[in-house]
């Protein structure tokens, strides 16, 4: 716990600097009260209920939560009838890249109101532009565009291929020695990013350099497990959180040392399980709370790519023709020739282990977090994919609820900001999704969105089927 505590205190002062700076803009803009009476208040985080509740929102903030009966109203509040709906705390996605390089253009007017569109109000950037991120944050907290609050990383640190001169993605900083790894937390720290975030090219002993740098200039330190590098150390460098569930399958392998060393194959993966070996690595992540991002919906639709019609996809509309036909093409043309490899019956096997694993750490108390991999996943859909990645996790065994909190309460309980959302109290951010159908239920009723509340910021039915047709507009400006 102590790696936590040295750099969850800078975090936390810089996380509160961030909310309060997007929160103090709105608010002087817009003190406007707005009541929603008689709705059904769900807070995850508590796993409680509040029917019949009248939610007043002030500005940016919840002023008040109360009981709908003999509750007076604030004189000229505009009063949103929330009965038969329910009130959720505004979702978090965890892992997305919205300004990636040249890779999708148009993150601005099309990924950042995405989010906007489907309740999204928060996303942690994870390898971006740093630039280009500050000014949209900036311009977020003015008001001036529509998107989510924005935790970023910055470049990702990462090694070159094996050809030596190449990087896989962009944004992203080539670190090749320990030194070069110090290098480049420090600049990073400079830059005013919010955490650190590591690639799987990285050598050993440049990954530990960069982990004991972030933990020296109190920053987070958060990505994959790198390719030679064991998930046991990991754990102990203070990783905070682990994406896609890297590293988890080689380290519960009878044959580990292979995987290490680059030999090791899908089929030697699943075929050499050793179930004692991993039941102790699962008790350590539980542990060292060791916070999970498994982006199934990513892992789902890049294990079946071959599978899925990519050419009769709904959500196409929004997507610009670059995504489509230069990104999405060259990075489906990169996996495909791997992917083949595998007969689909193996991918069928290893993607139902995925869930098997996700269900099997929840159980033993592994803390998780729900994030997508938008937009470089292929038609992994900004804002619409964290409904499919909700349902990924009750397919997995969480019930609704703790669905919910992996997008709510948890990513406020990793960015020690528990004080300023993810919860529907007095005093918090008022970032609110309003449904028309009980989560509880059915997890995509997450989907049934009459309206958002971003930093206090309302936007009914009618103004989100707005946003959505501008961004479809957008979309097809985009060259």
């Amino acid at each position: 716990m102590r790696i936590f505590q040295i750099f969850g205190i800078l975090s936390l002062v810089s996380l509160c600097l961030v909310f309060a700076s997007l929160t103090s803009a709105q608010s002087k803009k817009n003190q406007q009260q707005i009541a929603i009476t008689h709705v059904t208040v769900i807070n995850p985080g508590t796993s409680s209920v509040r029917s019949d509740s009248t939610v007043v929102i002030t500005g940016a903030h919840i002023t008040a939560v109360s009981d709908s009966e003999n509750f007076k109203l604030p004189s000229g509040a505009r009063v949103i009838d929330g009965r038969g709906r329910y009130l959720i705390p505004g979702l978090w996605d965890m892992h997305v890249h919205s300004a990636f390089g040249d890779w999708f253009p148009g993150g601005r007017d099309i990924i950042l109101p995405l989010f906007i569109a489907n309740g999204v109000t928060g996303v942690r950037d994870m390898g971006g532009d740093v630039p280009v991120l500050l000014a949209w944050r900036k311009q977020l907290a003015e008001g001036e565009i529509i998107g989510p609050r924005m935790i970023i990383s910055g470049p990702m640190l990462d090694g070159y291929l094996p050809d030596g001169k190449s990087l896989r993605f962009p944004s992203s900083i080539p670190v090749t020695t320990p030194a070069s790894a110090v290098a480049a937390v420090d600049s990073l720290k400079a830059q005013g990013v919010d955490f650190i975030k590591v690639q799987s090219e990285l050598s050993d002993d440049a990954y530990h350099a960069a982990a004991t740098e972030a933990h020296k200039q109190g920053l987070p330190f958060v990505g994959h497990v790198p390719d030679r590098v064991r998930l046991e150390e990991t754990i102990a460098a203070g990783q905070k959180s682990i994406e896609h569930l890297m590293g988890i399958f080689e380290a519960c392998s009878g044959q580990e040392d292979k995987f290490i060393s680059g030999k090791g194959d899908l089929k030697l993966m699943l075929s050499s399980h050793d179930e004692q070996k991993c039941n102790a690595l699962i008790v350590l992540l539980a542990k060292s709370q060791t916070w999970q991002v498994p982006t199934l919906v990513w892992q789902r639709g890049g294990t079946f790519l071959d599978q899925r019609d990519l050419k009769h996809q709904p959500l196409d509309k929004y997507v610009p023709p670059y995504w489509r036909e230069v990104t999405w093409r060259r990075f489906t043309d990169e996996m495909m020739p791997d992917l083949l490899k595998d007969p689909l019956a193996l991918r069928r096997e290893y993607f139902a282990r995925n869930l098997q694993m996700v269900g099997a750490m929840h159980r033993a108390g592994v803390p998780f977090m729900a994030g997508t991999d938008t937009a470089p996943g292929v038609y992994i859909m900004p804002g619409f994919s964290l409904h499919d990645e909700l349902a990924n996790f009750v397919e997995a065994g969480f019930t609704p609820m703790e669905a919910l909190q992996v997008a709510t309460s948890n990513p406020a309980k990793f960015l020690e900001a528990e004080s300023s959302f993810g919860s529907i109290v007095p005093g918090k951010t008022a970032d609110l999704v309003l449904l028309n159908a009980n989560p509880l239920e059915d997890i995509r009723n997450t989907q049934k969105i009459t309206a958002v509340i971003a930093n206090g910021r309302f936007f009914d039915r009618a103004a989100l089927d707005h946003i959505l047709k501008q961004v479809e507009a957008s979309a097809k400006q985009q060259k």
